[in-house]
């Protein structure tokens, strides 16, 4: 077993050496190789932005149903009075009951996109960070 990881780790380190000799890059391709990384950061910063958008509609329709939704429970508790008859009252009770689940449902669903929106925020945040970084990383690359 020591054997191995002995030899591994030399077979390693030559591997490493090998790398760091033959990456000698100049500033002009590392301009390049910056200016790729941007391009991909900026392509998944687009992305995430095109699935923010596509969310910000799905949550503008869900609150205007959770708002319909508990607008429509309101009046049927609003409504709810005890009758003569047991049976209608069972049924307006379970209706109720029915409404207000929707709307409870509709509810959590809007609080799960907008924490899904607010991840989307910081996850555009986080790479419109990176984004700037490797500008200015491009900046700083001198020429020799």
């Amino acid at each position: 077993m020591k054997i191995k990881l002995i030899a591994f780790s030399a077979l390693y380190a030559a591997a490493t050496l090998v790398q760091s000799c033959s990456s000698n890059t100049t500033p002009e391709m590392q301009k390049y190789e910056a200016r790729q990384d941007i391009l991909e950061v900026n392509t998944r910063i687009n992305e995430l932005k095109m699935e923010y958008e596509k969310e910000r509609v799905k949550n503008e329709n869900l609150r205007k149903e959770a708002r319909e939704l508990s607008e429509k429970a309101e009046t049927k508790t609003d409504r709810f009075s005890v009758g003569k008859d047991a049976e209608s009252v069972a049924d307006r009770a379970a209706s109720t009951r029915k409404s207000l689940k929707k709307a409870e449902k509709a509810v959590n669903e809007l609080l799960k996109s907008d924490r899904k929106l607010e991840k989307l925020q910081q996850k555009i945040t986080k790479e419109q960070g990176k984004a700037a970084g490797l500008e200015r990383q491009i900046e700083y690359v001198k020429p020799q």
